[in-house]
């Protein structure tokens, strides 16, 4: 097994992240789930639920409802979930080969209740110079080769559906910031946004003010995640106005 693997990898991370003894125990009690996710075959896909950190999959499987829709900016183990615990899901994909597995993985389990839309990014055509993956209106991406790219139309799919449309909105994709900035118009009042990786901290440093006005923070933490050695944090934010 390698390092990133090892118990001593797992309390290393969780002295490093943990905030108090409460989270520390609460980090703790994650330790089985996580080890047990490196088994052979197991992964999202395969467990049917969404790649985020412990807490925050524990927190949606309390918060979900039946009666609930979804949109998810990235799909995988998430759709599933969400299919299998929700009325109603859409989400956005950007890569052909993904997008082409995701659909059929989705007909196979029998979900009916599920859109899918592919939308690939375009080349930018401005000034390149100027582009900032923090800034909401560059639909820009800051992974490896993908700089020159623009994620405009893909962030803005959620626009073909009305306002205050969702009860829970994802944002696990490409051009995070992008994305929030077009999710937050269609989230119902009480309905929950969910943006993951905010260990990067201009995928909520423009909306900071926003969100101290017109959401509560229902979850902020850095917790293991599975199927994966590192420790993530997710954030969750409740629309109150």
């Amino acid at each position: 097994m390698s390092w990133k693997k090892s118990l001593p990898f797992f309390i290393w991370q969780s002295l490093r992240y943990a905030r108090s003894s409460a989270q520390f125990r609460q980090i703790w009690s994650y330790n089985h789930r996580w080890r047990t996710s490196f088994q052979p075959g197991r992964n999202s896909v395969a467990d049917e639920l969404p790649w985020l950190n412990f807490p925050a999959i524990d927190f949606l499987q309390k918060h979900l409802l039946p009666k609930s829709k979804v949109f998810e900016f990235g799909g995988g183990g998430s759709t599933l979930f969400f299919c299998k615990n929700s009325a109603q899901v859409a989400t956005v994909e950007d890569h052909a080969e993904w997008f082409k597995i995701l659909t059929e993985t989705v007909q196979t389990k029998g979900y009916s209740d599920w859109q899918g839309f592919f939308v690939s990014p375009e080349p930018y055509k401005g000034n390149k110079a100027l582009r900032s993956a923090a800034n909401p209106e560059d639909f820009m991406s800051a992974a490896p080769g993908l700089g020159n790219l623009s994620f405009e139309k893909y962030a803005k799919t959620i626009n073909s559906f009305p306002a205050e449309h969702f009860d829970l909105i994802l944002v696990d994709g490409r051009a995070r910031p992008s994305c929030t900035a077009q999710a937050i118009p269609h989230l119902k009042t009480n309905g929950l946004l969910v943006i993951d990786n905010t260990e990067r901290s201009y995928y909520l440093e423009p909306f900071k003010e926003l969100f101290a006005a017109s959401f509560h923070v229902e979850l902020d933490v850095y917790a293991p995640v599975g199927y994966t050695p590192d420790f993530t944090k997710t954030t969750i934010l409740r629309k109150i106005k």
